[in-house]
């Protein structure tokens, strides 16, 4: 016994496995054909149980109607009976089992004595089966009183075949044999399709990361219908994670080629000056001039490291500590010490600041943004800097604008990538930077859980905002 037990086991778990490499849609019909299959057989069962005690209630009220109805017209019509009614054989005894009139199938046995009170009472003739009911004819007193009632006690039988009304119990079970395999057949396929259909997107997304595991391409895409199903919404929602890899990716093309164009002209110019001043230097004046011109290059490559170091230490950080601070005061004071630098005295400040507006951020961050627009401010102004803090529906908003030559419309989006840099010729080549500082601010931003933007026209001017949430007090 516990031999065949373990056979069945590992049988039943090699079955269990083969039908886990079946693919995901026909797991899922097969798993509904059988929970339909079992509803459908209870309910076949429940129906033609229904349907056959219908129809033996329906034959024995037949029965029972046709056998009073003989002896009512027996009794009205004086002796008149009448011998088959609705498929009924009408029969009329005496009660020492002699048949009077009528008939009943045949070979049926001789009445003995009458079941009364019984209701219809199974009997098999001639291999059919049959209901009989007998109803005692007892007329009441009135009649004997009369006379009209003579002789012995009289009663009638009926039969009445069981297949009168099992061939309607046949034609429904045959049907429904018939018809529920086909509607489970139909149903099964059409399911089978729709699921298969369904999870098309499934099969194109690993399809489309097969195509871009072994070429590397984030340009392809998982060709979509129109359809709002779940399955659709995440092929959607990967299409749109290829984009932004796809976008991320590119970015970090442009970053690595900037970096090296940043990087090849200082160090070329410092390998020009070096290999100059080890041929051809003859004096001390000259060599001093060369060794100026490497250490201004090696400042500007030392500038560009730090910035890009400080920038990935900033976008690596998760999350940020954040506290109250006073903005309107940090503002003031840094606007004050900008106004005292020697490039601002050509400039009209104006400074419209609410004053008591707080928020919650990181103060030295803050004071970095801040300066990051004022030296884009004092870059590019040709005579005012203006500078406002005010509190709106969107947040405590702070804006720096100045009157410059402004920014081209297709170049906004684009200021905050690193290193990149709108057009030079509309700045001056000594205030030209290292297309860091923006990057900086919208990293420092999103940090703080604020966001950036920049309005410009052409020959107007710029303006950068920076929204922040407000302290709740």
């Amino acid at each position: 016994m516990s031999l065949k037990n373990s056979r069945y086991c590992r049988w039943l778990k090699r079955r269990l496995k083969q039908l886990k490499n079946l693919p995901v849609s026909l797991r899922v019909t097969l798993w509904y054909t059988l929970f339909l299959s079992l509803i459908l057989l209870l309910f076949t069962g429940v129906i033609l149980k229904m349907g056959e005690d219908y129809e033996k209630r329906t034959a024995t009220r037949t029965l029972i109607k046709a056998v009073e109805k003989a002896g009512d017209r027996y009794m009205e019509k004086e002796g008149k009976f009448r011998a088959y009614d609705d498929n009924v054989y009408l029969a009329l005894w005496s009660d020492q089992g002699e048949l009077l009139q009528g008939t009943q199938p045949e070979n049926a046995p001789r009445a003995a004595e009458p079941m009364f009170g019984r209701g219809p009472q199974p009997v098999v003739i001639n291999g059919v089966p049959y209901h009989y009911l007998d109803l005692p004819l007892r007329p009441d007193k009135e009649e004997i009183r009369k006379g009209k009632f003579h002789g012995p006690g009289r009663f009638v039988r009926g039969y009445l075949a069981d297949t009168v009304y099992s061939r309607y119990y046949r034609v429904l079970l045959v049907g429904a044999l018939i018809a529920l395999p086909l509607f489970l057949l139909l149903v099964t396929l059409g399911g089978y399709k729709i699921i298969k259909r369904s999870f098309a997107p499934v099969r194109a997304i690993s399809e489309a990361a097969r195509a871009i595991g072994e070429t590397g391409d984030l340009s392809q895409r998982i060709p979509l219908d129109d359809s709002r199903d779940e399955i659709h919404q995440m092929g959607r929602t990967f299409n749109w994670m290829l984009g932004q890899l796809e976008e991320l990716l590119e970015r970090e093309k442009r970053f690595t080629s900037d970096v090296s164009h940043e990087l090849r002209t200082p160090t070329a110019v410092i390998m020009a000056e070096s290999e100059f001043g080890k041929d051809y230097t003859d004096n001390l004046e000259e060599a001093r001039e060369e060794f100026q011109h490497i250490f201004q290059q090696s400042r500007r490559m030392s500038q560009l490291i730090n910035q890009l170091l400080e920038l990935s230490r900033l976008g690596n950080r998760k999350n940020l500590e954040l506290v109250p601070v006073d903005l309107s005061k940090l503002i003031r004071e840094t606007l004050e010490d900008y106004q005292k630098l020697p490039q601002s005295g050509k400039f009209q400040w104006e400074e419209r600041i609410e004053s008591g507006l707080q928020v919650l951020g990181d103060e030295p961050l803050l004071h970095r943004i801040l300066s990051n627009y004022l030296d884009n401010a004092l870059k590019f102004a040709r005579s005012r800097i203006a500078v406002t803090l005010k509190k709106t529906q969107e947040g405590i908003c702070l804006a720096v604008e100045d009157d410059g030559n402004g920014i081209p419309p297709g170049e906004l989006d684009k200021i905050w990538n690193r290193l990149y840099q709108a057009d030079p010729s509309r700045n001056k080549k000594q205030n030209m930077g290292l297309g860091l500082g923006l990057s900086f601010v919208a990293a420092a931003a999103k940090l703080m859980k604020g966001k950036v933007r920049a309005e410009s026209q052409m020959g107007k001017g710029s303006t950068f905002f920076l929204w922040l949430p407000p302290q709740e007090r």
